[in-house]
């Protein structure tokens, strides 16, 4: 389904942590980093999806005026621009006004999943599945196009989370679009038991959508459609827009990372 979370990998899997476990960065948790030798730090990832007409988000600021764009920095934020990708962050205590105009865009109560994802290792948020050999077009910086045909496979957006280990109140997120191939390619790995053959898609990424950026644990990344997403060729509009019941929807994707000291056993 378009828009919902990949949960093919273990560590991003749905799963909610004990309400007794301190949230690292929030008011009333831990501010510091809890002693290794009894704690492991995680991530709890919350993934809300909504899909919207096409224009309601990529062609209005109603929500955008809610964000602050300026942690993309200005040369990777013209590149999303120009690809049809747009990106902003808000505080935690900003998400009722979101949630409200997500909500007044969709017509529909908010679906919200939770996700534990290990720092360092990448989770999938699955955008489009099962789509056909595709040609994209990516929009360089000098004004150029340069296309590719990719195989049949999953639309993605691939996020890793990545803690500080001064100051785990933070994450690092970082995203990069990707085609997931359905084809499975065979190889062979080494394991404790010896060499073993696994079969493995491949990987397409589009690296000049490549976003980084440092936000307080609990705070708000919003994920959406830009102008450029309704040109055919982009890759916003192969990602983010899809055709449903004969009209054409955009995605809109927030993510909300927590950190967690989950105790060891």
């Amino acid at each position: 389904m378009a828009g919902c979370p990949s949960t093919s990998s273990p560590e991003s899997q749905p799963n909610s942590p004990a309400v007794s476990l301190p949230v690292l960065g929030d008011p009333a948790g831990a501010t510091t980093r809890p002693d290794e030798n009894r704690y492991m730090l995680i991530v709890q990832m919350r993934v809300v999806s909504v899909e919207v007409p096409v224009g309601t988000a990529s062609g209005t600021e109603e929500l955008w005026s809610y964000l602050d764009e300026e942690p993309v920095s200005a040369f990777r934020h013209a590149g999303l621009g120009r690809n049809g990708w747009r990106i902003g962050v808000a505080r935690r205590d900003v998400w009722p006004d979101l949630a409200r105009i997500l909500t007044h865009m969709t017509g529909k109560p908010l679906q919200e999943r939770d996700f534990t994802v290990i720092p360092s290792r990448p989770m999938h948020v699955s955008l489009k599945e099962n789509q056909p050999i595709g040609t994209i077009f990516l929009s360089n910086e000098d004004q150029t196009l340069s296309g590719a045909d990719y195989p049949p496979g999953d639309y993605l957006l691939t996020v890793t989370c990545t803690l500080d280990r001064d100051d785990p109140s933070h994450v690092m997120v970082t995203g990069i679009p990707q085609v997931r191939s359905t084809h499975r390619t065979p190889r062979f790995i080494r394991q404790e038991t010896g060499m073993a053959m696994v079969a493995e898609p491949n990987y397409f990424h589009f690296r000049p959508l490549l976003f980084r950026m440092t936000i307080p644990s609990g705070n708000i990344v919003v994920i959406g459609p830009g102008a450029e997403s309704r040109r055919p060729s982009s890759v916003g509009y192969h990602f983010l827009v899809h055709r449903k019941e004969g009209m054409e929807f955009e995605t809109v994707l927030v993510l909300v990372p927590r950190v967690f000291a989950a105790p060891l056993r």
